[in-house]
């Protein structure tokens, strides 16, 4: 994991564990973020299982077991009735669309959480913890930019 990645992932750890346990503002922006993730990671799944090489699958994986971290991390605070629960994958044999499709899942998301990190006050956990969570989910965003541009590229 390089540097960056690893700053994020703390931070949001140390976000999560900062919260009070009661507050619903967070509790309640928690549950968003972890419905927003979830999606996410669906997409990240796919094209996963979808990469045409070894060295492909092991840099998705990195990427996926990130968002798997970051919604295990949101659980830590939401109550027991709202679950996080385990993820699917859909089956997508062409790495083009799998690939296409997780960039338009993590653009569309970003967007998302972009207007919800702009509601929240300056400085908050909840601002915050957003704000973490669009960084990398921007890294991933990019990486698979990259992929569509070698894929064109040949």
């Amino acid at each position: 994991m390089n540097e960056p990645e690893k700053d994020v992932l703390e931070r949001i750890v140390e976000i999560v564990g900062s919260v009070a346990a009661n507050d619903a503002t967070f509790i309640s922006v928690a549950t968003v973020l972890g419905g927003v993730l979830r999606r996410v990671l669906s997409a990240e799944k796919t094209v996963e299982m979808a990469a045409i090489s070894l060295g492909q699958r092991d840099q998705l994986r990195h990427m996926r077991n990130q968002t798997s971290e970051m919604i295990e991390t949101l659980g830590q605070v939401l109550p027991e009735r709202i679950s996080l629960e385990k993820v699917d994958a859909e089956e997508e044999s062409s790495w083009w669309f799998a690939l296409s499709e997780a960039t338009h899942v993590l653009d569309e998301s970003i967007a998302q959480l972009s207007v919800l990190v702009s509601k929240q006050t300056k400085g908050s956990a909840v601002r915050d913890l957003t704000a973490q969570i669009i960084r990398l989910m921007r890294e991933h965003y990019n990486v698979y930019l990259g992929e569509a541009a070698n894929w064109i590229d040949g």
